[in-house]
């Protein structure tokens, strides 16, 4: 059996988000760069979270949900 590296699946050019990205700009960034999830950094470059695809489609089905008007934070 032939074992993979996390390196050998992973780019040296990440994208990220801040905690003050929208949650428009972060599904931008999705699909711009074709991809699944982004970390979210801080201002000095640590990582303090992640948003993928399928939070973004649960926040969006919340406000459906519940009739709020879509809000940026």
């Amino acid at each position: 059996m032939r074992h993979l590296k996390a390196g050998g699946l992973m780019t040296d050019d990440v994208v990220s988000a801040l905690p003050r990205t929208s949650f428009r700009d972060a599904a931008k960034l999705l699909a711009e760069h074709d991809i699944g999830g982004v970390p979210v950094v801080d201002a000095d470059d640590h990582v303090v979270g992640v948003v993928c695809a399928s939070d973004l489609m649960a926040h969006r089905a919340l406000i459906a949900r519940a009739g709020w008007p879509a809000v940026r934070r």
